[in-house]
């Protein structure tokens, strides 16, 4: 019998984000006949590295600092040395990375170890990260191919890195929305919010990136005529001490809940009315996916990779990145529209099941990879590559 052909992936870390979820939803799926799975982090194991860990054959953890700058730079040969030993050790026929610093690492130690095959994820759209840019351009050459999250994020890598059209394909995220909740379910009362209250959400690490300053901003311009509106803050991370000060200062602490970490979003999105995502960039948002498949509206940042997402006016609402009065007229038209707000959030699953399903995603990215002009595009790769790229969500 044919032994299986070992597949490394590698990603930057094992906290709760859209990636980690990709990932684990591509090692539950891809067939273990054919295929075993290793997964190494980047950084020190996170809130997911335990279902990872369950699903694979094997994990490891470089332990590398959690800082992306001067710490990351510090620990990037040792960081790099350490992978080239794992990667050895394991013999893989193909390494997939997930996020810039283990597609950087990945790229190098890849082609040292001498594995044949390297796939880099492009899965945020680094439109302030130049010195990222630069990188990814000086190695671009060492990965095989590219594979990317929503055509806004393959456009722009194809301009902003130089990579060539024929090295990136796009494979949009997708989820089950037969899938169902793991998690202990959520209720309101546990967090001291009454059934009559309107409920936002904002379900994200808490980073600058995510925008959450734009939604508190935005809150006061709501209350005067939504006093009963509440805000979930959902994540963690090194923005919280900034945003609870905040709130502290602009008297919103009766409005605002900090809840922590979430791992699961769909115990949390069936208690509330809209989902908010005043992002500054992105790539391909999975909580977005998650709460239009919950049947609940979305209110976002008018960015790339979102609105590939939501139709704007149907599913839900986008507005002016990084303007607070331009968020608070669009929750306003759902909060004081009950009846559109509900007509948008059946229109927002509706579309997601048609679209973004996982199956029909997996098809289509299977039909993409086995077309004759593909294989040109990936210059012939082994048929492991196609497989291990089918999974991808």
């Amino acid at each position: 019998m044919k032994a299986p052909v070992a597949v490394f992936y590698l990603i930057t870390s094992t906290n709760i984000g859209g990636a980690e979820k990709a990932l684990l939803q591509l090692i539950r799926t891809i067939d273990r006949r054919e295929f075993s799975v290793y997964v190494c982090s980047v950084k020190k194991p996170g809130a997911f590295a335990r279902a990872l860990a369950a699903e694979a054959d094997g994990f490891f953890t470089l332990n590398l600092a959690e800082d992306g700058r001067v710490a990351a730079l510090i620990n990037f040969f040792p960081g790099v040395l350490h992978l080239i030993r794992l990667i050895r050790r394991i013999s893989p026929s193909i390494i997939h990375c997930f996020l810039f610093r283990a597609n950087i690492l990945g790229r190098i130690a890849g082609r040292i170890a001498g594995v044949p095959v390297i796939i880099s994820s492009v899965r945020v759209i680094e439109t302030r990260a130049f010195l990222k840019n630069a990188l990814d351009r000086l190695t671009a050459s060492l990965a095989d191919t590219y594979i990317a999250v929503s055509e806004a994020a393959r456009t722009y890598t194809i301009e902003h890195s130089k990579v060539s059209p024929q090295k990136i394909i796009t494979v949009y995220n997708g989820i089950d929305c037969h899938e169902p909740c793991r998690e202990k379910n959520f209720s309101r009362k546990a967090v001291s919010l009454d059934e009559n209250d309107i409920v936002l959400a904002s379900i994200g690490r808490l980073h600058k990136q995510k925008g959450h300053r734009i939604l508190l901003k935005a809150l006061p311009l709501i209350l005067p005529e939504a006093p009963r509106t509440r805000v979930l803050l959902c994540g963690e991370g090194g923005e919280e001490l900034s945003l609870r000060k905040l709130t502290d200062d602009m008297g919103l602490t009766t409005q605002v809940r900090f809840l922590g970490l979430v791992e699961n979003a769909a115990q949390i999105l069936p208690h509330i009315d809209i989902l908010v995502l005043p992002s500054l960039w992105e790539g391909m948002p999975h909580v977005v996916l998650e709460a239009m498949a919950a049947g609940r509206p979305v209110v976002a940042s008018k960015i790339e990779g979102i609105d590939e997402l939501v139709v704007d006016g149907k599913t839900g609402l986008l507005f002016s990145p990084g303007d607070p009065r331009s968020l608070a007229e669009a929750l306003l038209k759902l909060i004081t529209n009950r009846e559109l707000a509900r007509n948008m959030g059946d229109a927002a699953r509706e579309h997601v099941m048609k679209n973004f399903q996982l199956k029909k995603i997996k098809m289509l990215s299977s039909a993409y990879f086995r077309q004759p002009e593909c294989a040109k595009k990936t210059c012939t790769m082994p048929a492991a590559v196609i497989a291990t790229a089918e999974g991808i969500f």
